[in-house]
């Protein structure tokens, strides 16, 4: 392992976390990943940002059911338990104030952990960044292997499967390394079908029911946003790269609900940022 390197680690209950930066530090950048992702995908950008800034303390988290951090340890997959078992983390390592970074679906558990916090009074959260997200409200449509449309009640698990490892395909742009390419395809067919379901149904109900309340109140705290958009959705609810000065449906619709957000878009990457663009 080189110095840069993130190390790996196992909180007391069990939740896997990579680490890289001062482990004392009282502050620091927290990542959460997307929906049948892991921690090592912020590899690249934990590597980076410790080259940089020597005395950041950053963390990625793999979430329940996902990586190394057991589905046991969070029995009721939802958006909000899994910022509970974020806050929860946060806690345990001791930092009291901490910038979240959220990923595709990352991007709902920081938001609601954000919320968390606040009704709580710690830990102090100095930022949100969110990496490619997007709101189900604004795509035309469910993916055919999600269990509300009603395109997967005819498929098999089999097929599910195939549709999954066809929309994670479409993800990757050509500067997403082939490694990262293969590791995410392992990781995604090895999850627990029933918990990743689970968790994807919750993922999609907080579009509809909370997510433009949640940003609306985020919105009026004036906390800090950075949201960095590579890619839009397409009619027939693909991705594709955004090229500087365009703005995405949901670009927009943070630009309503979070006026003083900032809002770059990350050319020639996909879905991956972080990954591509480190």
């Amino acid at each position: 392992m080189s110095p840069a390197s993130p190390a790996v680690h196992a909180s007391s209950t069990g939740i896997s976390h990579t680490s890289c930066g001062p482990a004392d530090s009282k502050s620091g950048v927290l990542c959460i990943h997307g929906w049948g992702c892991q921690a090592s995908d912020y590899a690249p950008l934990q590597a980076t940002l410790i080259s940089r800034a020597p005395e950041l303390r950053t963390i990625a988290v793999d979430l329940p059911g996902h990586g190394k951090t057991p589905k046991e340890l969070c029995p009721v997959a939802t958006i909000s338990a899994f910022a509970e078992v974020t806050l929860s983390l946060i806690d345990e390592l001791g930092v009291a104030s901490v910038t979240l970074v959220g990923h595709s679906m990352g991007c709902r558990v920081v938001l609601d952990a954000w919320a968390q916090a606040q009704a709580a009074g710690k830990p102090a959260v100095n930022g949100l960044v969110f990496l490619d997200g997007s709101h189900y409200k604004l795509r035309p449509s469910l993916f055919a292997f999600d269990t509300n449309d009603a395109r997967s009640q005819g498929m098999t698990d089999e097929e599910k499967a195939v549709k999954k490892t066809e929309m994670f395909q479409r993800m990757f742009s050509a500067r997403t390394p082939l490694e990262f390419q293969a590791s995410a395809l392992t990781h995604i067919k090895a999850l627990d079908k029933e918990y990743s379901n689970a968790i994807r149904e919750s993922h999609i109900s907080y579009d509809y029911l909370q997510m433009d309340d949640a940003l609306a109140r985020f919105g009026k705290s004036g906390t800090p946003m950075l949201n960095l958009q590579s890619t839009d959705v397409d009619v027939e609810n693909q991705r594709f790269p955004l090229k500087a000065g365009e703005m995405s449906k949901w670009m927009r619709f943070i630009e309503d609900k979070v006026p003083h957000a900032q809002q770059p878009v990350v050319e020639d990457s996909a879905h991956f940022p972080h990954v591509d663009c480190p």
